[in-house]
This record gives C-alpha cells, sequence and structure tokens, in this order.
C-alpha cells in the first residue's frame, strides 16, 4: 500500500482559472491536514512570499503535484525521477497524456489520491549519450533538421549493426509513454506505458519502405548525421535543444531510473486514447 502523503509541492502554469483550481487544490490539502510548499508561478498568483524555487521541488518532499500541461509536466519530470518523487498530474489545456487527471474532477481526484486509492503507474524514460554528456526524456529524443528545406541523410544502427540510412526530415526515439507525442504525429503506432519497447519513427522519410520500428527496449540505438554543410539538432522532449553537426552521433537507450506516475481507478488508458484522440466510444 502507498505510504500517507505528509508534505507536497504545487507546481502551476499560468493559466485564466489558475487561482481557482488552486485555491481548490489547497482546500483538499487542508482537509487532510497535508503540509504544502507552493513553486514560484503559483506563489505569485496567490500573492505568498513563501515558495520554492523550480530546481527545489522534489526537495523535502513525498508529491508532486502538477497544475497545468504535459510541457509543464515534463519540466519537472527529471527531477522527479531523481529523488524518485511521484507526480500527479492535472490537465488545464485541451490534450494533455501525461496530466492525465481533469480540471473538473480535481477535488474528486485528489480525495481519492489522499484516501489511498491511487496507483503508480512506473514510466521508463530515455538515457541519451551526446557528446560526452547524458541526458534524460520522458517522452523523446527528436534528430531534425532546420529551417533550410533540404532532406537529412542519418545512419540508423540498432545494437551496432547498420539497419538504415534514413533520408528525410529527421527521426524521432520515443518511450511508449511518448508514444502519443511527436511520434504519433508523424506516423508511429501507439504503444501501450507496459510495454517494454522503444519506438523509432522517421520524420516524411523520402522512403515509402521505411516504416516505424518498435525494438526492445535494452537495445542501445545510434544515430549519426551524415549530411554536410546542415544545420541539425537534436532536441529532447521539447525542452532541451542542441546542435547535431556532420558526423556526429547520439546513442539512446533506457534510463535505470523510471517515474512514478499517480493515477486514479477512475483513469483507463485505453478510455484516455479514446477521449483524447476522438475515437468515439
Amino acid at each position: 500500500m502507498m505510504q500517507p502523503f505528509k508534505k507536497v509541492v504545487i507546481v502551476a502554469k499560468p493559466h485564466q482559472d489558475l487561482v481557482f483550481h488552486l485555491e481548490k487544490t489547497i482546500a483538499v490539502l487542508k482537509r487532510f491536514a497535508i503540509a504544502y510548499i507552493l513553486e514560484q508561478t503559483a506563489a505569485e498568483l496567490l500573492q505568498s512570499q513563501e515558495y520554492c524555487a523550480r530546481e527545489d521541488i522534489a526537495r523535502d518532499t513525498d508529491l508532486i503535484i502538477v497544475l497545468g500541461g504535459d510541457g509543464t509536466f515534463l519540466s519537472v519530470a527529471r527531477q522527479a525521477v531523481e529523488a524518485q518523487v511521484p507526480v500527479a498530474g492535472f490537465n488545464l489545456g485541451t490534450l494533455g497524456f501525461l496530466t492525465e487527471m481533469k480540471k473538473e474532477f480535481l477535488e474528486e481526484r485528489l480525495t481519492d489520491i489522499f484516501l489511498g486509492k491511487a496507483k503508480i503507474s512506473q514510466r521508463k524514460l530515455l538515457q541519451i549519450d551526446y557528446q560526452g554528456r547524458l541526458y534524460t526524456a520522458l517522452n523523446d529524443v527528436v534528430i531534425n533538421k532546420g529551417a533550410i528545406a533540404r532532406i537529412v541523410k542519418l545512419l540508423l544502427k540498432i545494437d551496432g549493426a547498420k539497419v538504415a540510412e534514413i533520408k528525410g526530415d529527421g527521426l524521432i526515439v520515443s518511450t511508449p509513454t511518448g508514444s502519443t507525442a511527436y511520434s504519433i504525429s508523424a506516423g508511429g503506432p501507439i504503444v501501450s506505458p507496459e510495454v517494454n519497447g522503444i519506438i523509432i519513427t522517421p520524420i516524411c522519410p523520402h522512403s515509402l519502405t521505411f516504416r516505424p520500428l518498435v525494438v526492445r527496449d535494452s537495445s542501445t540505438i545510434t544515430v549519426q548525421l551524415l549530411t554536410q554543410n546542415m544545420d541539425a539538432y537534436v532536441t529532447i522532449d521539447g525542452q532541451t535543444v542542441l546542435p547535431l553537426s556532420f558526423e556526429g552521433t547520439l546513442s539512446v537507450g533506457i534510463y535505470p531510473k523510471q517515474l512514478h506516475m499517480l493515477v486514479t481507478p477512475e483513469i483507463n488508458y485505453f478510455q484516455l486514447l479514446a477521449d483524447k484522440l476522438n475515437w468515439g466510444m
């Protein structure tokens, strides 16, 4: 059984109804006698002088509550993973696959969490080794060309074996969690988060025969830029952008730690897909 929460941090994205949702969240926390601290954005909206900096949100806390969208969720994910602190995401926008819980049921879902009815969905991350530095991604790492309308050529290897020289706009390597992010827009498959795999999706490939791949998550994926005089970039979770030069190489595998994402019994992954993608269920 999940341990009771004693202290939480609230992270929020500016939104027209944010004060209303913050006040509802705090009311539930007070009802359960749970201590809380606001991240700076939320504190400023409530005109509070007490807050924690973004880099300290996972320190000395039992739970991170995110009020916002998937971008806000991604911005706190790395810290949550390193500290192994669970995250509960409430969607204040429209789509939101990471912020699974709806704002309309904020009080009900928080009550479920603090009554011990929530469960943890373990989400794997990618580890990217690039230029001697390690990065992590909950959704994806994207290798793509710059603004000039030219085809980029990338050499793809899996576990050291050459797979293909891919010509097109770029390549996406994603986790199952990230299969519903950029990858799905590029024609990649939807993969349930419980699947132990890594998805490789070409962006506008200049070949009708190269299709998205799903490989085992013990694989090491290597991508090398083969196009000279080309502005290309590596984008990690849409948050970090790094330049990629000719013959530059990055390798991607699975990160040893996982994200603990809180979901309540009402959350069903396939119902979530139907709801977000308008499948008519």
